[in-house]
Order: C-alpha cells, then structure tokens, then sequence
C-alpha cells in the first residue's frame, strides 16, 4: 500500500513538475511575440513620423495623434510647425533606436509603447527623437495613436548634464529641445 501511495505521489509530481514547464514556456512565448509585435508596430509610426518630418506633411504629422491627444495639446498646430522647422529643411537619412519599450499587452489595454532614437541629418547634425503611442485601447478609441513627440536638437553627448527632458512618457506633449532652452 505505501508503494502505491508513493508510486501516486511520484506520478503527481511529475504531471505537475510537466504542467508548471509548460506553462513557463506558453508565458515565454507570449511575451517573445508581443516584443515582436511591440517592435513592429514602433518601427511603423517611426517611419510615418520620418516621413512627415521629410515631407514637411504637417496635417499628416497631425494625424498620426491620438484625437484625445489633438484636443490636450495646447497648440498642437503652432508646435509642429516649430518640430518641422527644427529640421531646417535637412532631411533624416538615418535612425538608430536604443530599443522599444511598452506597458500593458494587447489583453490588459491600454498598450502604451515607448521608443527612443538618434537621428541623422543630411547636414551631418544629430537629434534624438522620443516617441511614445497608444496602439490598443478599446475602451477608449480615442487615445490610440501619438501621445507624445519630444525632439532635442542636439545629440546625447551634447546632452547638458542634468536634463532629463520636458515630459513624463504618458502626458500628451509636443516638446521641441534645443541646446539654449534644455540649459
């Protein structure tokens, strides 16, 4: 009687010892394809933001922000006139991302994902770029699209020591740095 017992307690070990692995793995997996997925859906509101920048689209720039964000941006328009601008008709030949960050998932909404960027100008000049968007909440339509540009018009070596930048990554914002003003 006690070999059964023991048999059955080693039985149920390993059937659980199985389920728990799998579990693990199901929970790594989904994780490695919202990265995925995190990853893809930056890179394209990246290149839509390239592409207005370069094209000087600015109601196309305005249309990337979430409605939520049109409305909370106090002068959104005047404000991507001055981040076009920024670029003095220099377009963006490159960019290099230091990752892709994000908050929520596509269960638990909203997903918020995060990127930061070094760009390069056909002047030769570096600025780093941030964007932040909302990709899912179906809660609340209205908040999915851009929540917040800020753009420095200097590279980070440039950085002046102690700016940390204008915003938090979830407040509705269009922030343009310059070296004079992040003093």
């Amino acid at each position: 009687m006690k070999k059964i017992m023991c048999a059955m307690m080693c039985l149920l070990m390993i059937i659980s010892t199985i389920f728990c692995l799998g579990g693990c793995k199901s929970r790594t997996d989904e994780m490695f394809n919202l990265d995925k997925y995190t990853d893809k859906q930056m890179n394209k509101t990246k290149n839509q933001v390239i592409k207005c920048i370069n094209a000087q689209d600015k109601e196309g720039l305005k249309k990337l922000f979430s409605k939520d964000a049109q409305k909370h941006i106090e002068d959104l328009d005047g404000k991507l006139d001055k981040l076009i601008g920024a670029f003095n008709g220099n377009k963006i030949e490159s960019e290099k991302g230091s990752g892709t960050d994000f908050e929520g998932s596509i269960d638990a909404q909203p997903l918020h994902i995060y990127g930061d960027y070094v760009l390069k100008l056909s002047n030769g000049k570096e600025y780093t770029l941030f964007i932040s968007f909302c990709d899912r909440d179906d809660e609340n339509p209205d908040k999915k699209g851009l929540i917040q540009i800020d753009l420095r018009t200097f590279s980070k070596e440039e950085t002046p020591k102690g700016f940390h930048g204008g915003v938090y990554k979830d407040d509705y914002a269009l922030s343009i740095h310059t070296l004079e003003n992040a003093q």
